[in-house]
């Protein structure tokens, strides 16, 4: 019988728990993870393989126009099964069907498999800055407009404030 994965929203505060569990299970040098955060995504999607949590991925809290991509992991022994492909689809499809303007997202300069799965999903760089947390990191932000003739670099500005660009945005 073949496996049968489905994506679906959190609904309680044990998804949510789940969720973090798994988020704070990667094996990369990630920071922390805040909770509290989490729980206020506007969006927090789950995925299952037979009931089994396998990933997760969310639209950061906020509201307006502009949205940010999060929390995508999936579980180690499921990567490159195209879950995180089907994760970041529903939460663009999700974001088209509120209204969202601009999606944008930030991966850490290592994060290849992250970068090419916001590129083969349509996603454009816009640049790198240094992390403002004081590591030294480098982070990639990601943009992906949902409309047409959006003046991007206006709608980034409160994002990116005043980080250091290691290269040119978009």
């Amino acid at each position: 019988m073949t496996p049968t994965l489905t994506i679906s929203p959190a609904c309680c505060d044990a998804d949510i728990a789940q969720a973090a569990e798994l988020i704070d299970s990667r094996d990369d040098n990630h920071h922390p993870l805040d909770r509290a955060a989490l729980a206020k995504a506007r969006l927090l999607l789950l995925a299952r393989l037979d009931g089994t949590l396998v990933g997760c991925g969310a639209i950061k809290a906020g509201d307006g126009e502009v949205a940010e991509l999060g929390y995508l992991v999936v579980a180690s022994g499921f990567r490159r099964l195209g879950i995180g492909a089907r994760l970041t689809k529903a939460r663009i499809d999700w974001a088209r069907g509120q209204g969202i303007k601009l999606l944008w997202a930030t991966v850490r300069a290592e994060n290849q498999a992250s970068r090419d799965n916001l590129l083969k999903a349509g996603w454009q760089f816009y640049g790198d800055y240094l992390s403002i947390r004081g590591t030294g990191n480098t982070i990639g932000w990601y943009v992906l407009p949902l409309q047409q003739g959006l003046d991007i670099q206006a709608l980034m500005a409160g994002p990116i404030g005043n980080r250091t660009p290691v290269s040119p945005p978009g």
